[in-house]
């Protein structure tokens, strides 16, 4: 409780109020943190087998005349980086919301891909990991109209194994309860959850919003830069994630059950 403290009143400390509230781009302090590795797995590829993430769109919640044409965009497979103004995430902190402090600390305070819904192709849903929640995919990507994002997009999004996703989201929300579905070691980067799972069993039980993402396209046959020091002491940031390259890997080929 007295680190949480600590947080607050650090992060309250540095967004002293300004004329004009702008996108929170995280403390300059901490930017390093949020670095993927710069000599990661991708760069041990293949050149047709290296990845990266492009920024497609951006929203502002001050501006909900936009949503529409920004959440028209989105496809399966998108990552979603959830951002605060200052301002926002300041009054945020002063309420009691200690959710927002990493939007005050971090370029991105959450981070949640887009899958389709199990129960209706045809609908789009947000795979994350929340505390208190665990993995789920309880929100409808029209539940980003309350908030601020921006979108990346793989650009081999097509050589990600799809049903294999599928059954990471399916495993790791049947593993998973609410308060020890959420990775607090990971939150604070002491030691992250099996980040690297290639079958079912090995799919770990809890997981912070980041940490799912990696997993997840891991056991899709994506590995990224974002993870270092094989997630010792590494806090995955949201933007580690987006800006990563990545490699496309083989898979074993099994069948899997849901446990």
């Amino acid at each position: 409780m007295k680190f949480i403290t600590a947080l607050c009143l650090l992060a309250l400390a540095a967004c002293a109020p300004s004329a004009k509230d702008e996108k929170n781009q995280g403390w300059h302090t901490l930017r390093w943190v949020e670095k993927p590795a710069s000599r990661g797995v991708s760069q041990q590829a293949d050149p047709k087998d290296r990845t990266q993430f492009d920024m497609v769109t951006s929203f502002d919640e001050a501006e909900p005349e936009t949503f529409e044409a920004r959440i028209a965009t989105l496809r399966e497979g998108d990552l979603v980086a959830y951002w605060m103004k200052k301002g926002e995430a300041r009054k945020a902190i002063l309420k009691g919301n200690f959710n927002s402090i990493g939007y005050r600390l971090l370029s991105y305070g959450h981070l949640a891909i887009v899958v389709k819904d199990p129960d209706n192709k045809n609908k789009l849903r947000l795979f994350s990991s929340q505390s208190f929640k665990g993995a789920n995919i309880r929100e409808h990507i029209d539940t980003l109209k309350d908030h601020s994002w921006d979108s990346y997009r793989l650009d081999q999004w097509q050589r990600v194994d799809k049903q294999r996703l599928y059954e990471f989201v399916e495993l790791a929300q049947a593993k998973a309860g609410h308060w020890a579905g959420y990775d607090f070691s990971g939150m604070f980067a002491l030691w992250n959850s099996n980040l690297k799972p290639r079958h079912s069993h090995k799919i770990g039980h809890d997981y912070i919003c980041s940490t799912i993402v990696v997993a997840a396209l891991y056991y899709s046959g994506l590995e990224l830069d974002a993870v270092q020091r094989e997630g010792l002491l590494d806090l995955v940031s949201p933007k580690q994630v987006v800006t990563s390259k990545g490699r496309i890997i083989a898979l074993p080929d099994v069948d899997l059950e849901v446990e």
